[in-house]
C-alpha cells in the first residue's frame, strides 16, 4: 500500500525546492510553465484568471480557489498489446495562488489538502487542446474532511491552461511507463450560497 502521507511530504518537499530554484531546468520533475491566460477572462482575486472558454459548472457556483501546478507529471502505461494506454496517472504538487499552501494531486483523480481533506474527481467535460492534455471539468466527491477544511463544499473542479503532459506515440515494452512533465491551473468550485 502506497504512504500517501510520505508522498505528500515529499511533494511538498519538491514544491518548494521548485519555489526556491533548486529543480529549476529538471524535466523530470520541473512542470511546464502554463500560458497565459487568453483575453477575455475573468479574473478573481487578481492573481488568478479563468480563461474565456474555460469549462464551468454553471450559474449556481463560485470560485473557491485556484492552484497552479509547480511540479507535475502525467504517467502513462504500455498495454499487453504493446501501445501506450491513452488514460494516464496525474502525480503532482500544486500551490493555491496568492498564498504557500498546497495540495497533493494523484491517482484517482484525487487531491489532498494539507488539512487532511480529499476529493475524488470525475470527468464530466473534456475540451481538446493542439498539443497539449485537453481542458477538463470535474465533478467530485469528498471522500475525506469535515466543514470548513480547505476542500469542503468543493463540487467541481476545472483544469485549464494546460502544457505539456501528452502521452507518448509507437510501440513501447508491455507493463513499462513513462512519466512526462505538465503544467495546469485548478479551479475549486462551490454552490453560492
Amino acid at each position: 500500500m502506497v504512504d500517501i502521507k510520505r508522498k505528500y511530504r515529499i511533494g511538498a518537499a519538491v514544491a518548494a525546492a521548485v519555489l526556491a530554484g533548486g529543480l529549476a531546468g529538471t524535466p523530470a520533475q520541473a512542470a511546464p510553465a502554463a500560458p497565459a491566460a487568453p483575453s477575455g477572462g475573468t479574473v478573481f482575486g487578481g492573481t488568478f484568471t479563468l480563461p474565456a472558454g474555460a469549462p464551468t459548472p454553471g450559474d449556481g457556483f463560485v470560485v473557491k480557489s485556484a492552484y497552479r501546478v509547480v511540479a507535475g507529471v502525467q504517467e502513462y502505461a504500455c498495454t499487453d498489446a504493446g501501445t501506450w494506454a491513452t488514460a494516464s496517472t496525474p502525480t503532482a504538487v500544486l500551490l493555491k495562488y496568492g498564498s504557500l499552501r498546497a495540495i497533493y494531486h494523484y491517482a484517482g483523480p484525487r487531491w489532498r489538502a494539507l488539512d487532511g481533506s480529499t476529493l475524488l474527481g470525475a470527468v464530466a467535460t473534456r475540451v481538446p487542446k493542439d498539443g497539449t492534455i485537453p481542458w477538463l471539468l470535474l465533478t467530485t466527491t469528498v471522500e475525506k474532511g469535515k466543514p470548513g477544511q480547505e476542500l469542503s463544499n468543493v463540487t467541481h473542479i476545472s483544469r485549464v491552461n494546460t502544457s505539456g503532459g501528452v502521452g507518448p506515440t509507437g510501440a513501447c515494452t508491455a507493463g513499462t511507463t513513462q512519466k512526462v512533465p505538465y503544467g495546469a491551473d485548478y479551479v475549486f468550485w462551490a454552490p453560492t450560497g
